[in-house]
Parts: structure tokens; sequence; C-alpha cells
């Protein structure tokens, strides 16, 4: 099992795969613009960067955003046992923020496939419209997470039960996304989304603090982590007095410093053996 790694390493490798993933959909609509995007079974049939694309890809970030969080080769799963409620909520704030700047530029790549007045023609220029996709963005990746760490933390019964929930995520952001990109940025609309971030932000940060009571099991420790325990267990009893390194209990003494040239104390033996009892005793 690989060793848990700092608080910033853990920030900063989903900050930079997140900016990956926006990029890599990025390209995707791009190469949907120029025509280059075929369909599945078909060498004719090109995809259409539209609107609809543009929200499948939209959904499909925030559908695979909570796998920059497990990691199954370290102890912790890669939810770390000390410091999880800040990484959690600062990872999908900061994500969600990249994750919307990249997406402005698609309408750039839509061109004229982007609707004037919509979302998906008014996203480079719009704050109305940028502040619904951010909000759309945050409550997406913040209720997927929570459903994954608890399948990731809870074992496989929690997995079980939750398994089919979160595949259908899979279908509902994804067409929650084509409608925004559809329709116009207005205040309903934006005050639902809200809301949905909200509440899950609220969700993954109770999650996040039930997280040792969730997993109950101890954390297994690697060899060179007991032998660091034990140096500092050993450095704290020279620094009491206490020179015996036996780990036993009962044999802590304190001793004291010798003298030089005195020679250690021998207890005083007797003039002559002990003597036995006379058999059979005398009446």
């Amino acid at each position: 099992m690989e060793p848990v790694p700092t608080w910033a390493r853990d920030f900063l490798r989903i900050l930079g795969v997140c900016l990956f993933g926006a990029v890599f959909f990025t390209l995707c609509v791009w190469l949907a613009s120029k025509g280059l995007l075929r369909e599945k079974g078909s060498l004719d049939d090109t995809v259409e960067a539209d609107p609809i694309w543009a929200g499948i890809c939209a959904g499909m970030i925030v559908f695979m955003f909570p796998f920059l969080f497990v990691e199954f080769k370290r102890i912790d799963l890669g939810f770390r046992r000390t410091g999880l409620i800040p990484l959690v909520v600062l990872g999908v704030l900061c994500g969600g923020m990249i994750v919307t700047a990249v997406m402005m530029t698609w309408p750039f790549f839509l061109d004229d496939q982007a609707i004037p007045g919509t979302v998906s023609g008014e996203l480079a220029s719009d704050p109305a419209s940028i502040l619904l996709l951010l909000f759309f963005t945050i409550g997406g990746m913040s209720w997927c997470l929570s459903v994954v760490m608890l399948m990731v933390i809870g074992g496989f019964k929690f997995a079980l039960w939750l398994l089919v929930p979160y595949l259908g995520t899979m279908f509902i952001f994804p067409f929650a996304a084509m409608h925004i990109f559809e329709n116009p940025a207005t205040g309903p609309s934006t005050i639902i989304w809200a809301a949905v971030a909200l509440s899950g932000l609220a969700v993954l940060t109770v999650l996040a603090m039930l997280r040792n009571v969730i997993d109950w099991t101890q954390p297994s420790v690697s060899a060179a982590e007991r032998a660091e325990s034990y140096q500092q267990y050993l450095e704290d009893r020279r620094r009491r007095g206490l020179t015996n390194d036996s780990p036993l209990p009962g044999i802590d003494v304190r001793q004291q410093p010798m003298q030089p040239g005195t020679q250690p104390s021998v207890p005083p033996r007797p003039n002559h053996p002990p003597q036995r009892p006379q058999y059979p005793p005398q009446r």
C-alpha cells in the first residue's frame, strides 16, 4: 500500500487532473466542430457540435469528477483521515471554477450552432449564464462526490445500495446540462441550481466529518512508521530518565548515576549457611 501524501500534494493533484479533464472535453467539442468525430458504428455520420453535445460533455465532467479522489493503492483509498473536509470542499469549489472557466471557450467552437440568447451562445460574455453553469458544475460535483465517497469508505454494503443511484447521475446531469445549454439563464433556474450546490456542499461536509465513523477500521501501519514510533518511545523514556529500554510494564525504575571510582553495592551474605530443623522434631 502506498503512503498517504501531504494535503497540499493531494489538493494540487485534484486541481491538475480537473484541468486536464476540462481541456480533454473541450478538445472533444473542438473535434466535433471540425467534423472529426464519428458516431459509433458509422463512418459517414459525424457528431454535431451543438448545445446537446456540449451538455453531454459538461455532464460527463461532473460525473467523472469523484474519480479524481479515489486511489485504491493508498491506505485511506484516496479519502484522507485528517484534513478531508477542506480538501473536498475546496476541491469542489476550485474545480468547479476551473471547469466553468474552460467551458467559457465553448461558444467559439460551437460557432453557428450556438443559439443566440441561450447559455450556449452567451456563455462567453453573460454573467448570468456563467453563474448558472458554475452552480450546475459545483452542485453536480458535490453530489456525485458524496455518493462515491460513501460507496468507497462504507464498503460493499454501501456500494451495493448506492450503485444504481450513482449510475443514474450519469443520465441526470447530462440531460440537465443539455437543458441549460439550450435555454437562456433565468432567475428560477439559477436559484434551483444554487440550492442544489449548497445542499450538495452541506451533505459533502457532513460525510467528510463522519469519515472515520463510517470507516471504523483502524488504518494499517507500515514497518517504517512502526520503527519511527518505537524510536520516539525510546527518546521519551530517555528524556524521563528511564534508561531500561524494555517495553514491559512494572520495571521502569529510575536509575541513579554512579560516582567515578565507586563499586556497585552488593548485599551482605550470611556468615554461616542456614540450619535445617531437626527431624523428627523434639518434644
